[in-house]
């Protein structure tokens, strides 16, 4: 890349000196513009005019330094096709398996969250294999509070549960831990009740407003692609899939379109956060990849619920195509 020519001579070699003078204030020493107004005796819009030239003259360069593993293209590209405020997309093998997908998407997650979170955080997880896989390799983070936003999702895997996960998260932090001692799915709507009435349960159910960002996953409602789809009576699955089930976050089912159905049907028996609860969060990031995911990244997309997204390249080009 070229670099743009600087005048010389007596003039402008002490506007150089100047500009020089303003970029390290603002870059190097972290002053605002306002300090550096006040000091040199200008304007604020002058200080900003000056930093400008500085980038457009090349006294100042600005490198971004992109993860070799991250496809910057097609991330700019999910961003821009379903309006979200950051995607990473996580270039993974061809041939690679599910497990080595999901610690990528991991790393992903625990170098954004490194960044992103602050000691003023309530953070919130759901739940899924993909976020037990950030665990394993999480660094230590800010001083932040852990929220289980679903309760316990009957798996296979003994190793993957929400508390655990939970609990593992908050290792990290250092902070204080809500969790839910329930199933997330109950039998009878009354039970349901019950539980979320008991002291414990309603002292974590108590902090989901104050939910400040949050991690979760995304099912694909297929009976290989959804715990929660399996866990559930067969009628309710029956009822679901007729009224076009494609994905399912916490207690939010979606269809294709990223309408929200079955609101009267699986909530009430569920003990986890509600929909409008999620959206109520500022900033929510969700981990999906492989391309058996493609539809159920879309709807939750469509649906608002989540402004950042970390995926693979598979679900990446799939979701693009037209």
């Amino acid at each position: 890349m070229q670099t743009p020519s600087v005048k010389t001579g007596k003039g402008a070699g002490v506007e150089h000196l100047v500009t020089a003078l303003v970029a390290r204030r603002y870059y190097l020493d972290g002053q605002t513009k306002s300090q550096i107004a006040d000091e040199l005796g200008v304007s604020r819009f002058k200080v900003a005019r000056i930093l400008e030239t500085a980038v457009r003259d090349g006294i100042v360069r600005i490198s971004i330094d992109i993860p070799p593993e991250v496809d910057l293209d097609l991330s700019q590209k999910l961003e821009q096709r379903f309006g979200l405020r950051q995607v990473l997309v996580v270039r993974t093998e061809e041939d690679g398996t599910l497990d080595a997908m999901r610690r990528m998407l991991g790393r992903a997650c625990a170098s954004l969250l490194a960044g992103r979170l602050s000691g003023t955080d309530l953070l919130g997880v759901s739940w899924g294999r993909t976020l037990h896989a950030l665990t394993d390799v999480l660094p230590p983070l800010p001083h932040a509070g852990v929220v289980q936003m679903v309760g316990s999702v009957p798996t296979a895997d003994l190793n993957i549960h929400s508390l655990e996960l939970v609990r593992r998260l908050s290792e990290r932090t250092g902070g204080t831990t809500y969790p839910l001692y329930v199933p997330m799915i109950l039998d009878h709507v009354d039970t349901a009740a019950s539980l979320r009435a008991v002291d414990h349960v309603a002292a974590t159910l108590n902090r989901f407003p104050d939910i400040t960002c949050a991690l979760v996953g995304i099912g694909a409602w297929q009976p290989d692609g959804s715990s929660v789809r399996a866990a559930l009576p067969l009628p309710i699955v029956d009822h679901l899939d007729r009224a076009g089930a494609v994905a399912d976050m916490c207690s939010t089912v979606l269809n294709a379109d990223g309408d929200v159905i079955g609101a009267d049907t699986l909530p009430p028996r569920c003990i986890a956060i509600t929909t409008a609860q999620l959206r109520a969060i500022p900033d929510v990031i969700a981990l999906a990849g492989g391309s058996g995911k493609t539809r159920a990244i879309a709807a939750t997309a469509r649906a608002g619920l989540i402004h950042r997204l970390i995926t693979d390249t598979a679900a990446a080009t799939a979701l693009l195509d037209p």
